[in-house]
C-alpha cells in the first residue's frame, strides 16, 4: 500500500479567487506583510496503485482541464512561499474524500483502500512561524475537526 499526493491547483492565468478572499480576511485581521496567498486542493489517495492509475484519477477526475492542473508525489518545498496544510483529523468524517473513492471506482480504477483530502495554502510576504500560526488557527482552519502543519520558504 502508498499513499500518494495529489495537489490539484488552478493554472496561473486563472484568478484563485479563494486566495484573493483569504488575503483580504488576513488585511481585516489587522496583519501586515502577506503579499498573496495562493490555494490548492490535496488528495491522499492509499491504495495499491500504479503512476498511470493516478495520471487517469488526476486528469479524469479531479482536476478540471480548463481551469486546473495537478501534479503528484512532488516535493513543492522549494519556494519562496510559506506552505500550510490543514487536514481532517483522524476519525473525522471526510465526505469528499469518500466521494473520491467511489469516483475513482466509477472509473474502473480498482484498488484504492482510502481517499483523505485538504488544502494547502501558499503564503507569501515579510512573515515569521507566529503569523502563519496565527493565520491558520484564525481563517484556515476549524480546530474542533482539523490540523494544520506549515513549512518556511526554502529560499
Amino acid at each position: 500500500m502508498k499513499i500518494w499526493k495529489i495537489e490539484v491547483f488552478y493554472k496561473p492565468e486563472v484568478p484563485d479567487t479563494i486566495g484573493h478572499g483569504i488575503l483580504e480576511d488576513i488585511a481585516d485581521l489587522g496583519i501586515s506583510g502577506v503579499e498573496s496567498v495562493k490555494t490548492t486542493t490535496v488528495y491522499w489517495i492509499e491504495g495499491s496503485l500504479d503512476s498511470r492509475s493516478i495520471e487517469r484519477i488526476g486528469t479524469e477526475l479531479l482536476a478540471d482541464p480548463i481551469t486546473q492542473v495537478f501534479t503528484f508525489d512532488t516535493d513543492n518545498k522549494n519556494t519562496n512561499d510559506w506552505t500550510v496544510e490543514v487536514q481532517f483529523k483522524p476519525g473525522v468524517t471526510d465526505a469528499v474524500g469518500d466521494s473520491a473513492v467511489k469516483g475513482i471506482k466509477d472509473l474502473g480504477i480498482e484498488g484504492v483502500k482510502t481517499v483523505r483530502t485538504g488544502q494547502k495554502f501558499w503564503i507569501s510576504g515579510t512573515l515569521n512561524a507566529e503569523i502563519i500560526e496565527s493565520i491558520a488557527q484564525r481563517l484556515l482552519m476549524n480546530d474542533v475537526i482539523q490540523t494544520f502543519s506549515y513549512d518556511a520558504p526554502q529560499a
